[in-house]
């Protein structure tokens, strides 16, 4: 990280520059013969890590060298060899006596080199035959007490062509160390083809005498307590939006993307703007990855982790071995300050974590009892590397030396950028979790990262939360959302129309059933319309709000009909509902008329509320209806009250232009529209307008169940056969019931089944297409407030697949939006708040001006249109389909109803006054381990009381590899993980 302006030095050079000048009063000296010499820190790490995952090559370094020129076979194999005497560590292996692991140096082992001669083979083979064998070294499992922990691989390609490849465990070596290698093999090749003096070994410190001796010097309090309170409080994970879902163990399995190389003038920018800023290319690189994990997830507490070496003194300048360790890098990030601030909070943080870094990562994890998981790092889960160019050596004048770091198709993290700085460019890479990442998503991070870099350069004042990060196709996906369909009833100014020109052309027609009660078009318009005439005298304003309070039956479609040929707007009212919710209800929407049975005469504690009791009425008169008001598209036709954050309902009013667009949108997604729709949700439920509309509104039947016919799964197959139900929209969880339970010849009749109210899973999707393959399967969204539905998504067999199921596209006409906190629309595969806008959208809530101006937001991005803020959180999937990521908030779903916490809450403490806290415990179904009893497996005691103390997704995984374990290894793993 070395500044090119000599008069200012980098962060990490001025660091290590103070480390070395204490260094000189304590001094490393050669550790005692005669006893076993204990891992560093760093390799303790790496050791119980191997142990977890034996056959698993994550800890390789492989290089391949590429050689063009004369090659003198010789002399390379007997440098080779002699780098290999003068290291003990690349001799050196590990070992368990008395609880105590030790390192131990083989001073017989020789290194042993295979060779290959592929020069009589054509091209084509050669290379084939050469990524083979580099392949399978870079994979080679190394076993860490047998060893040797290096192999080294010769290939001839040709006679000016040879390919050096080593591969070591990371035990044994770091990026530091291959450099050494490199230099030191040029030096020793050359003094043997030159015949002169051979270079002696360049330090008789070596890496053991250095693991004494760090061992020995215990933890300063003051670094200590640095990090202390530098990790307080809770370590939050990072929410990275992810293609696939998190494995309970991570095998990680990983690959690199291709390198981003940024032109000179870019990196010219860049590289000036950091020293303007009086800062490392490194803070204002990392600074920049700090912007970019903030704006892809939405936190502000982010931690990074970052490679930091050891080698504080001289004298290890030259010893390789592993000298490295992971320093936690954690900033606070304030969407509002601009990114200058955010550089010089990061400058600060890593100047300080460098200064107090002498803490072993492990020590740190043990001293904070940071929860440890096999998925997860305790601290972090994105790496930040930066790297300088390093200058290759010579070998001779007509022999030139190419290398590259293999990949390992290998991560250790869910992510990590590279940024190198080579040749007066900057370049940036990402190692990903193939566990967790497409490629596809991993090249979008590359464009949002160089995105974010220009908006930088361009303005380092602007705010974190404007800087700019979406693609042209991004910003030209999100904001033209041209109608792709067509309003189907834009003849009609009311809902009711459309179903009464229903009862004119297919008077005969079934339109409702209930048991063995039915009604045709032509009766339903006739009761709709005889009693929308009792209605009228009791009406004292246009477009009145009456209360709908009727059982299960087919009247209860008469009512709603009749309330809205009256010119009014209709309430269902739930019997079940609490009274003070009830009361709530009435005198906030001030309804003035019940329509209602004899049980539910004494509904309203007012005497100013009309009740029109149904029962009392004769229906079949065929009253005169000329005088039946003719209602605006623009007039409510129905108010759902949905729960509210402060313990007080919301009043949502849907307009007749609401729900016509709705009902229209259903004639263009689906292909076919319902004979029979089997309408189980209640009429308070927002859901129920599905069914009940789109049912009328084509001449289907609409088939009303019994209430709580959920707990009788057996009579719902029989009415599905009985009455040969095309259509149903039901709970996620309740489809998975009946399709467990019921027997699928029941079921023949289904056409379409949509799911909705909570998260589909693909247990019940895998359900669906294996019992029933030729029905289709759609996920439906939608809030209250947008009418029943805006995003919808057929599902697919390989949508089984994914990590959630989508809940699809904007439908009927909606206008989707997905934006951080300060409305910026977020990038693909980044997570945002669902913002909805569109025909579908209700003007908002009834008497709660405050609480429209904060859930009814000006479109930024067409200030003519209002938004609605659901508190929803979603994310982009690759496919441009959306996929819910559940609340921002405290609201929960509780059988598909929405509810908030705070209601539940203020309803509790409401039983009693000297109640000050209420908890709200919620019982999380959907997880889907299947984890077997403890007691099953056979193990040592002090094991089965570590399995006591640890998460039970990890206790399967931990016995399996500690099975594979020898009885020390097996004692000494045990009492690592204990620690």
């Amino acid at each position: 990280m070395a500044e090119k302006d000599t008069n200012k030095a980098s962060l990490l050079a001025r660091w290590k520059s103070k480390n070395k000048d204490d260094a000189s009063t304590n001094v490393i000296n050669k550790a005692p013969t005669g006893i076993n010499i204990p891992l560093s820190y760093g390799q303790k790490r790496l050791w119980l890590l191997q142990q977890l995952n034996p056959n698993n090559a994550f800890y390789n370094y492989s290089e391949a060298y590429t050689f063009k020129g004369n090659l003198n076979h010789s002399s390379i194999i007997e440098s080779l060899k002699q780098i290999h005497q003068q290291h003990d560590i690349l001799r050196t292996t590990y070992h368990i006596e008395n609880n105590e692991i030790y390192q131990k140096v083989n001073h017989t082992a020789e290194l042993d080199i295979q060779q290959y001669d592929f020069t009589n083979l054509s091209d084509d083979e050669s290379n084939s035959e050469t990524q083979k064998i580099i392949e399978s070294h870079a994979k080679h499992y190394f076993n860490l007490t047998k060893g040797p922990l290096i192999k080294t691989v010769l290939i001839k390609i040709s006679e000016t062509r040879h390919i050096l490849q080593i591969t070591m465990h990371h035990i044994i070596t770091d990026e530091w160390s291959l450099r050494i290698l490199r230099e030191q093999l040029s030096k020793l090749y050359q003094a043997k083809i030159l015949n002169t003096k051979i270079p002696k070994n360049y330090t008789n410190i070596q890496y053991a005498d250095f693991a004494y001796w760090q061992l020995k010097q215990g933890v300063k309090s003051v670094h200590l307590n640095y990090w202390k309170q530098q990790l307080s409080g809770d370590i939050p994970t990072l929410n990275f939006p992810t293609d696939f879902s998190r494995p309970i163990q991570t095998k990680f399995k990983g690959a690199i993307s291709k390198t981003e190389e940024y032109s000179k003038e870019f990196s010219k920018n860049i590289l000036a703007l950091s020293n303007s800023l009086d800062i490392t290319p490194y803070v204002l690189m990392l600074s920049a990855f700090y912007v970019f994990l903030h704006r892809c997830s939405g936190q502000t507490d982010v931690l990074i982790g970052s490679p930091i070496s050891n080698r504080d003194h001289k004298s290890l300048e030259d010893v390789l071995g592993f000298f490295i360790d992971t320093i936690v890098l954690r900033t606070q990030i304030d969407p509002t300050a601009s990114f200058k601030d955010l550089v010089s909070e990061v400058r600060q943080n890593t100047l300080d974590a460098f200064s107090n870094k002498n803490i072993p990562f492990d020590v740190l994890v043990k001293e904070l009892k940071v929860s440890r998981a096999l998925a997860t790092n305790p601290f972090f889960q994105v790496m930040f590397v930066y790297n300088e160019k390093v200058e290759i050596p010579a070998f001779s004048e007509d022999l030139k030396l190419n290398h590259k770091l293999l990949d390992p198709k290998v991560s250790k993290f869910d992510l990590t950028l590279f940024v190198s700085h080579e040749n007066d460019k900057l370049s940036t890479t990402f190692e990903y979790s193939t566990e967790l990442f497409e490629a596809s998503t991993i090249q979008r991070f590359q464009n949002y990262f160089k995105l974010l870099l220009e908006s930088i350069v361009t303005n380092p004042y602007e705010t974190i939360g404007k800087l700019q990060m979406l693609t042209p196709f991004e910003k030209q996906l999100f904001l033209n959302q041209k109608s792709e369909t067509q309003h189907h009833f834009g003849d009609y100014n009311c809902i009711h129309e459309v179903i009464e020109n229903i009862s004119k052309t297919n008077p005969n027609a079934v339109a409702v059933s209930y048991k063995d009660n039915s009604l045709t078009y032509k009766e339903l318009n006739d009761k709709a319309n005889t009693l929308a005439t009792y209605i009228l005298p009791h009406i004292k304003r246009p477009n009145e709000i009456v209360g709908l309070c009727l059982d299960r039956s087919v009247d209860m479609i008469v009512g709603m009909l009749a309330i809205l040929k009256a010119g009014c707007a209709y309430l269902p009212i739930d019997l079940e509902y609490p009274k003070e919710r009830i009361h709530f209800m009435l005198n906030d929407a001030e309804v003035g008329t019940i329509i209602t049975q004899q049980n539910a005469v004494n509904l309203s504690n007012s005497s100013n509320v009309r009740m029109i009791n149904i029962d009392n009425l004769d229906l079949s008169l065929n009253l005169k209806t000329s005088d039946l008001p003719v209602s605006k598209a623009s007039n409510d036709a129905y108010i759902i009250y949905t729960s509210g954050s402060t313990g007080r309902p919301k009043g949502v009013p849907i307009t007749h232009q609401n729900i016509m667009h709705s009902t229209s949108g259903r004639l263009d997604f689906y292909d076919k529209n319902p004979s029979a729709f089997l309408l189980m949700s209640s009429m308070s439920f927002d859901s129920s307008k599905a069914g009940i509309f789109w049912t009328l509104c084509t001449g289907g039947n609409l088939v009303i169940t019994e209430k709580r016919i959920e707990q009788d799964i057996e009579k719902i197959g029989q009415i599905i056969l009985e009455k040969a139900v095309s259509h149903t929209l039901m709970l996620p969880s309740l489809y998975k019931m009946l399709l467990e339970y019921i027997d699928t010849n029941k079921l023949q009749s289904l056409n379409t089944v949509m799911v909705a109210g909570e998260a589909c899973y693909s247990s019940l999707c895998d359900a669906h297409f294996t019992k029933l393959p030729n029905v289709k399967l759609y996920n439906e969204y939608g809030p209250t407030e947008a009418s029943v539905w805006c995003i919808a998504h057929e599902i697919v067999e390989k949508d089984i697949n994914r990590m959630s199921i989508p809940i699809g596209k904007p439908v009927a006409n909606a206008k989707i939006y997905l934006m951080d906190d300060y409305l910026n629309l977020v990038p693909f595969g980044s997570i945002g708040e669902i913002y909805i806008g569109g025909p579908g959208l209700t003007n908002g809530y009834i008497n709660r001006p405050e609480l429209n101006k904060t859930s009814f937001v000006v479109n930024p991005y067409n200030t003519s249109e209002k938004l609605y803020k659901t508190g929803d959180l979603g994310k982009y999937n690759n496919d441009k389909t959306i996929a819910f990521l559940g609340r921002a908030d405290q609201q929960i779903k509780i059988r598909g109803y929405r509810v908030e916490l705070n209601e539940i809450e203020k309803a509790i403490k409401s039983y009693n006054e000297t109640i000050e806290e209420a908890f709200v415990l919620i019982k999380d179904d959907t997880s889907n381990f299947d984890l077997k009893e403890a007691n099953e497996f056979e193990r040592e005691d002090n094991l089965m009381q570590l399995l006591e103390q640890m998460d039970e997704i990890e206790i399967e995984t931990i016995v399996s590899s500690i099975k594979t374990l020898d009885s020390n290894q097996k004692k000494y793993l045990l009492s690592q993980l204990e620690a």
